[in-house]
């Protein structure tokens, strides 16, 4: 059994090499780099709707990508502190080593998917359509027994 393919980075090798403090000059360093493009396209994918990544990738889809892979590549043991003198060093919690999208990277792909945070909710209560109406809401008291109705009337056609 063969092994599905992976999909193709949403960022090339040359748009992270680009990047400062990306330094990639061995052949291993540019496959370790190939593979956090990768991994960090995988995530964007699962954060954006297929058909915004088609038939090109938005530039700010390629910056989140290059400065997920960057983190990896410059940091890749997740140190989140070092010291020289009396030398202390400190690994970074799992959140901060490898590829990860930051909070801002979430907000801008929301703001790019076009994902607010609002949702709209069905309520249980719905008018019969050829009933006629005059409908009424039932809402809750600060006590959480239900209030007095409130009146709503359809708009005109």
């Amino acid at each position: 059994m063969t092994e599905p393919a992976e999909p193709e980075p949403l960022a090339t090798l040359a748009q992270l090499k680009a990047r400062p403090g990306v330094n990639l000059t061995t052949p291993d360093a540019e496959a370790r780099a190939l593979t956090a493009l990768v991994d960090a396209s995988n995530l964007v994918r699962a954060e954006l709707p297929p058909a915004l990544l088609t038939p090109t990738v938005p530039p700010a889809v390629v910056t989140i990508v290059c400065q997920a892979a960057g983190r990896a590549v410059r940091n890749p043991e997740g140190y989140s502190s070092e010291t020289a003198g009396q030398y202390t060093y400190r690994y970074g919690d799992d959140a901060t080593s490898g590829v990860y999208l930051t909070d801002h990277d979430h907000k801008v792909l929301r703001r790019l998917a076009r994902r607010s945070g609002l949702r709209s909710v069905r309520t249980p209560y719905a008018a019969e359509p050829d009933d006629g109406g005059p409908y009424t809401l039932p809402v809750p008291g600060p006590d959480g027994q239900l209030a007095e109705p409130f009146p709503w009337e359809e708009p005109p056609p």
